[in-house]
């Protein structure tokens, strides 16, 4: 009998023990950690949306010195690159039968007149850009002994599909960019009425006569499409889609410590920011940059400083 009491509180006093351990196990409270995240604010900006095309450099007057008689070069001192003005002599030329009369004019000095070089002159004011013959060439009467052109007939030629052409007329604003980072602003100034049969794209021409560049130089011409000039604007980073691209959000930082999704919809972009509409998201609200790849809703945050 005293054996079975004995028993008896052991076991009651177990079961109390595992009730006790229950207990604290299932009032065990897990502590959220804050996301670290990095923000911005949402800003007013005037934003602008592009269309880029690719561009070359032209020279569109160009002028051919020719040979006005058939000879050897006696006197050129021009080399590529030199500038020469409109009916500078060129070069002199020297014929087989002005050779001929060199002993002629030791008997008859009056000859010594028809036994001068003959003169080649520019027929244009310009930048020599070809030489194809050089002092003691022989050249016949017609060939083109070089080539000028006139650097204020400079321009920027554009190649734009023909759907894009729409967008793209005689005094659109552009801006082109050049290889070395620099950039130049100007204006379509004309149009060629042809399409390419293979691009299918229509040439537009954009005059530049105060710059000096190379022709053949590649460049990028931006247009102007559309433009907003008060525009509430955030980082591309910002802005976030599901896999259709059917639906849009940011993630608005509220008190420094919680991240809410908000639709929003979005308008224009370039290169950095996105234009968005939102009835919830304001000026000056803080948007999640970096760290919210597929964060939930009222998601606990950490605001990491720049």
């Amino acid at each position: 009998m005293k054996v079975k009491h004995i028993l008896g509180l052991w076991l009651f006093t177990l079961i109390l023990s595992a009730l006790s351990c229950k207990d604290k196990t299932g009032t065990k409270i897990e502590k959220k950690v804050a996301i670290p995240v990095k923000t911005a604010r949402v800003a007013q900006n005037t934003i602008r949306e592009y269309h880029t095309f690719n561009g070359t450099t032209q020279y569109l007057k160009k002028e051919n010195i020719r040979s006005s008689v058939t000879g050897y070069i006696s006197w050129m001192p021009f080399k590529i690159g030199a500038v020469i003005k409109k009916h500078e002599t060129f070069a002199t030329v020297r014929t087989k039968e002005q050779d001929a009369m060199a002993e002629a004019v030791k008997i008859d000095s009056s000859l010594a007149a028809f036994a001068n070089p003959l003169k080649i002159y520019a027929n244009s004011t310009g930048v020599i850009t070809v030489l194809n013959f050089y002092r003691n060439d022989y050249v016949t009467e017609g060939d083109v002994v070089a080539t000028i052109v006139q650097p204020q007939s400079l321009v920027v030629q554009v190649n734009v599909p023909f759907e894009d052409t729409k967008s793209i007329h005689v005094g659109t604003s552009c801006t082109i960019f050049l290889p070395d980072k620099s950039s130049v602003t100007a204006k379509i100034s004309n149009t060629l009425p042809r399409i390419d049969p293979l691009s299918q794209s229509q040439a537009f021409l954009i005059e530049m006569p105060n710059r000096r560049l190379p022709e053949n130089l590649n460049v990028q011409v931006k247009t102007t499409v559309k433009e907003s000039p008060k525009a509430l604007t955030v980082p591309h980073e910002a802005l976030q889609t599901n896999e259709l691209l059917t639906e849009f959000w940011v993630m608005k930082v509220v008190n420094d410590t919680l991240a809410i999704k908000e639709k929003v919809t979005p308008l224009l972009r370039n290169d950095s920011l996105i234009q968005i509409s939102s009835p919830n998201v304001k000026l000056q609200d803080r948007v999640v940059t970096q760290g919210s790849y597929q964060m939930q809703d009222s998601t606990l945050v950490r605001v990491q400083l720049p």
